[in-house]
């Protein structure tokens, strides 16, 4: 698993990977994040090169993985909220279950195009080690964003401080 300082880093030289999982409770920074893959991706033209993707319509994340960005080199896909890596409890929703299974099994026969044409962000408040799980971090990053403690919140102060030249004594 990736530390989000690495994350930030690395997106911060415009580095842009294809799949990232994206999860827990600091929402501030996982948010942070999110907007700094979209900025790094560029203009977002909804249904065309930029999906979002909810619990709603997940059953319709692999079309839109094969749906090319027409126009655009990449497609952006958000999926947010969806459910699709949490364990299931005792009441199994046997669609979901399939969904789960088809998607972890698409990605894992077609990663090679899913690298060339999309990136694939998953927004989720907690993920269960599963096998779609296992593929994707596999294939991509995963980054958890637990709350913050405060030498690491001292530590982005003082980054955020110095950016902006201001002089701050670390017991303040």
């Amino acid at each position: 698993n990736m530390l989000i300082e690495e994350l930030e880093k690395e997106l911060g030289q415009g580095i842009l990977k294809s799949i990232y999982v994206l999860y827990g409770e600091e929402k501030f920074l996982l948010e942070s994040i999110v907007k700094k893959i979209r900025k790094n991706f560029g203009e977002c033209i909804n249904g065309i090169n930029y999906i979002s993707i909810d619990e709603t319509n997940i059953s319709e994340l692999i079309a839109d993985i094969q749906t090319p960005a027409f126009g655009y080199p990449k497609k952006l896909i958000l999926v947010r909220n969806s459910e699709i890596l949490k364990k299931e409890g005792k009441r199994k929703n046997p669609e979901l279950a399939k969904i789960k299974t088809n998607v972890a099994e698409y990605i894992e026969n077609n990663i090679a195009e899913i690298n060339e044409s999309v990136i694939l962000v998953f927004v989720e408040e907690n993920v269960e080690k599963q096998k779609l799980y296992k593929v994707l971090e596999k294939n991509g990053e995963v980054c958890e964003f637990t709350y913050q403690k405060p030498n690491q919140i001292i530590r982005r102060l003082k980054s955020i401080t110095n950016a902006y030249k201001v002089n701050v004594a670390e017991n303040t």
